[in-house]
């Protein structure tokens, strides 16, 4: 039997972004982990029944049924304009030859600190106003901000100064405008982290792809 979960607004809940509102044939992100593994698995909105109940396609080949029983399951959605939207509290379920996703509250926008992280290492752009175009290597970037590390010293930025910073890696071009948010100077190098400033279509495919590169 599916349970169903109901949001009550005489709770106080924020009232996000519903999965009625995901188009069909939109694409989301499954988050799945238990006390040991993570893993991301794409999947496709095929049918929705209400607000917190749809039919999905499952991205992944099995010759059986995927069994989602005693692990977490987080699910993530990135809206045409960029925004992300994440849902905490998810579950799936293989009921009459197809899979049924439930969600007990509205997807709310990813809190900046809490998105994930992934490494770079790679050289990118850095554009700066007024002072030109560097080299620079991008060491890590989220949803939310990237950081650079400068081993010359010789960037020189303050706290709140604007950049534009252009890489390309696995196959995807990023073009990401950002401002200076954190300063950790060390013996050998200024590290600089910096707040995303704008909507990248392509950051959250390339995150996506890292991560699963990685596990």
């Amino acid at each position: 039997m599916l349970l169903y979960y109901g949001v009550l607004e005489s709770e106080g809940l924020h009232l996000g972004f519903k999965l009625s509102e995901i188009e069909i044939g939109g694409k989301i992100t499954l988050h799945i982990s238990n006390d040991l593994n993570h893993m991301d698995m794409d999947a496709i909105v095929k049918r929705g029944i209400d607000d917190h109940l749809c039919i999905i396609d499952i991205c992944f080949e099995s010759n059986r049924p995927l069994n989602f029983n005693n692990v977490k399951i987080e699910m993530e959605y990135t809206t045409p304009d960029g925004i992300p939207y994440l849902w905490r509290t998810v579950q799936v379920s293989y009921c009459r030859s197809q899979y049924v996703l439930q969600t007990k509250n509205d997807g709310i926008r990813h809190n900046r600190r809490e998105c994930f992280r992934v490494g770079v290492s790679v050289t990118g752009r850095l554009r700066m106003i007024g002072n030109g175009e560097k080299k620079v290597m991008v060491r890590d970037v989220s949803l939310s901000g990237f950081a650079i590390t400068d081993r010359k010293k010789e960037l020189e930025l303050k706290v709140g100064d604007e950049v534009r910073l252009l890489f390309e890696d696995i196959g995807h071009i990023l073009d990401l405008a950002g401002q200076v948010v954190r300063i950790e100077e060390h013996e050998d190098m200024v590290i600089y982290g910096f707040q995303i400033q704008n909507m990248c279509k392509d950051l959250s495919s390339y995150i996506n792809t890292k991560q699963r590169r990685k596990s």
